[in-house]
């Protein structure tokens, strides 16, 4: 695939694999127009998670038709649902006219909005990627693509399943598989190539998905105005901490995608817990949407569910002390009893939640300061955090206009200190190395990037309400230019505002600094250069191994150079398809350290035969930046060329590949 034209028609797959399931189970739950246009995403990662879980349990391989029995399961759920629970079957759709058109105007404003987002996503992704077959270089790039192609060879996407191939000791572990199981799906069905499925799949995501659900969130907080959802779709493509950052930084694809749907999150906390002060859903209906939207949260990153309570933050904590108050008011011993059983509730989840390993875990990480903490919280609020440094002043002027348009709004005022508090997160990751920093920030790896990524999810519809007042203001400021041009009808209004934000998105220097930190990621240096996985010798060497090797041959490395992308890249059976992989059985062991001695040991030669070892892959010491000593990790893979058992085959620059001929003291 030599140019991102000839990928359209698997970009139309991935939009109806996203579009499709969620749009069938929300028919059945009678989720209209906009409402279902938003929605259908999310339901549609809970449906695929779910599928992909559920296929090996009841022997079936991973491919199109599990989806669609997965859909037609949930939608029959759906729809007997809707039928027998009595809150569900009161909810009739309307019919008026007035209604009908409202509805149609939302769509009809959502829609424009995000083709214009799309085209401004897909600009940039073009520019730094000439092609789909390109892919990121970062340090969990390896991890991601190499998950995707083994969902795709084993044919088992299941969130049980989907690591199994760097655990040779382990069973079952739970991974959030809900991206690799959309991108090797989009592989499986179209046959495009596993780095195509990706960047294919991101873009859907970082395009469509993310300016929908922004949408979604904003209907819920300011209406339904036109100008209000195309200033909220197209305001999703302009900042450039999400979804850029998130690529930009070891290509954190399932974290993109569940940045891309907690605003659906938030949202819909929101129309359940204060259904009077926000429309478009009846609360049974949002409620039986939180049920089928918390699978594909939780399985495409779990840390999206810690995101939508973050920002819910102040309005929960408000609504707590409220019913607190209520409590103690009727009485103390009342009082006491409410007190009482959130302490019970709140030790509990936490409990429960410290029971779970991969949670336990996330308290193990810390990344040290390295920002000054005024500056960092100043360049997380006017969106420049590292590694841009050009602050995004239009923008952070209009989240603050839209701050104080909400801040007069009945129900809004906890917007505010919302804000405010997702502000402080990047500089509680950069600027401090406090431990109670670390532990508040643990739920994203207390990751600089993650936690910038953050910041757009209340940013975004604020910048969209105030972009809606600037619009009002320009009005009223220049009211001729806007009669003679026809500009100051409603049409005219929504195209002005997506005019203006496209201006203010490409007219922001750092939007193009991370558009060229993007690049870095996606670029493949001539010679090695300590940053990127693979080089060009290197690359076309691994395009080259399937003139040398077959399917069944299993190539030995060392993953800190690289090599193991030849995994997805080539189709091969790598020894170390990981460099962090930690799980090891006794000949992984044997062979990581004493495989030079292969063609003389036999309790060496016996391991690399139990293992099926035939080749050896070899890019040299150019190690990537993860530890201080990588080739004290690997020290019989390093060795290994210089001894006897190997002879080279095939060699492109520097990079080279031995077949293994001599074993024990025996020729093979």
């Amino acid at each position: 695939m030599s140019s991102w034209f000839e990928a359209l028609p698997a970009f139309v797959v991935a939009l109806l694999m996203l579009a499709l399931p969620g749009g069938a189970v929300l028919l059945a739950l009678r989720v209209r127009g906009l409402m279902a246009l938003c929605l259908a995403p999310a339901v549609s990662v809970s449906v695929i998670g779910v599928s992909a879980v559920v296929a090996p349990l009841i022997h079936l391989p991973w491919n199109v038709a599990v989806v669609l029995l997965g859909t037609a399961v949930a939608a029959g759920a759906g729809w007997m649902a809707r039928r027998f629970i009595p809150a569900l079957s009161a909810v009739s759709p309307a019919h008026s006219p007035a209604q009908d058109h409202k509805a149609n105007t939302g769509v009809g404003a959502a829609a424009a909005g995000v083709l214009v987002a799309l085209a401004m996503t897909t600009a940039i992704l073009t520019l730094v990627a000439s092609n789909p077959e390109q892919f990121t270089q970062g340090y969990d790039s390896v991890f991601h693509l190499n998950a995707t192609a083994y969902a795709a060879e084993t044919s088992n996407a299941s969130s049980f399943a989907i690591s199994g191939f760097i655990l040779p000791t382990v069973k079952t572990v739970f991974y959030p598989g809900a991206w690799h199981g959309l991108a090797s799906l989009l592989a499986i069905v179209t046959g495009v190539s596993i780095p195509a499925a990706t960047n294919i799949m991101w873009l859907a995501v970082a395009g469509v998905v993310w300016p929908l659900s922004c949408v979604f969130l904003t209907r819920v907080l300011f209406g339904t105005g036109r100008t209000l959802l195309i200033s909220a779709a197209v305001l999703a493509a302009a900042f450039p901490a999400f979804p850029w950052l998130l690529l930009q930084y070891g290509s954190a694809y399932p974290n993109a995608l569940s940045n891309a749907l907690v605003p659906l999150g938030i949202g819909l906390v929101l129309l359940i817990i204060r259904p009077s002060a926000h429309t478009g859903l009846h609360p049974a209906q949002a409620l039986t949407v939180v049920v089928l939207f918390m699978p594909g949260a939780v399985m495409a990153q779990p840390n999206g569910i810690f995101s939508i309570l973050l920002v819910l933050t102040p309005l929960l904590a408000y609504l707590i002390f409220a019913w607190l108050r209520t409590g103690f008011r009727r009485s103390r011993r009342h009082g006491w009893n409410r007190l009482g059983l959130l302490i019970l509730v709140t030790a509990v989840a936490a409990a429960a939640m410290l029971a779970v390993p991969q949670i336990r875990s996330l308290f193990g990480y810390t990344s040290p300061a390295f920002l000054f903490f005024p500056l960092a919280l100043l360049r997380n609020f006017t969106h420049a955090p590292a590694p841009i440094w050009f602050p995004a002043l239009a923008l952070t002027a209009l989240v603050l206009l839209g701050v104080r348009a909400g801040f007069r709004s009945p129900g809004l005022k906890w917007l505010a200190p919302a804000l405010v508090l997702v502000a402080f997160t990047y500089p509680l990751a950069t600027g401090t190395n406090a431990s109670l920093a670390n532990i508040v920030m643990a739920p994203w790896w207390d990751n600089p990037e993650r936690i910038a990524a953050l910041m757009p999810l209340l940013a975004v519809p604020l910048a969209a309400l105030g972009m809606v007042k600037l619009v009002e203001w320009l009005i009223g400021r220049f009211p001729t230019f806007f009669i003679r041009t026809g500009l100051r009808e409603t049409k005219g209004r929504a195209t002005t505002a997506a005019v203006l934000v496209v201006v203010l998105a490409f007219s922001n220097p750092g939007l193009w600094q991370i558009k060229d930190q993007v690049g870095v990621m996606y670029r493949v240096p001539a010679e090695p250069d300590g940053l990127a996985q693979v080089d060009a010798h290197e690359l076309a060497l691994i395009h080259r191994l399937g003139n040398y090797t077959t399917k069944n041959d299993v190539i030995a490395n060392n993953p800190y150079n690289g090599s193991a992308l030849a995994m997805a890249l080539a189709g091969s059976r790598m020894l170390f398809p990981y460099s962090s992989q930690g799980d090891l059985n006794p000949d992984l062991y044997t062979l990581r350290f004493w495989l030079n001695r292969v063609g003389s040991d036999q309790e060496v030669c016996s391991a690399a035969k139990r293992q099926g070892v035939t080749h050896l892959l070899d890019f040299g010491t150019d190690y990537i930046p993860a530890f201080n000593d990588p080739r004290s990790l690997y020290p019989g893979i390093t060795l290994a060329p210089d001894s006897d058992a190997f002879t080279l085959v095939a060699s492109e620059g520097h990079a080279r590949l031995y077949k293994m001929t001599l074993c024990g003291g025996v020729p093979i």
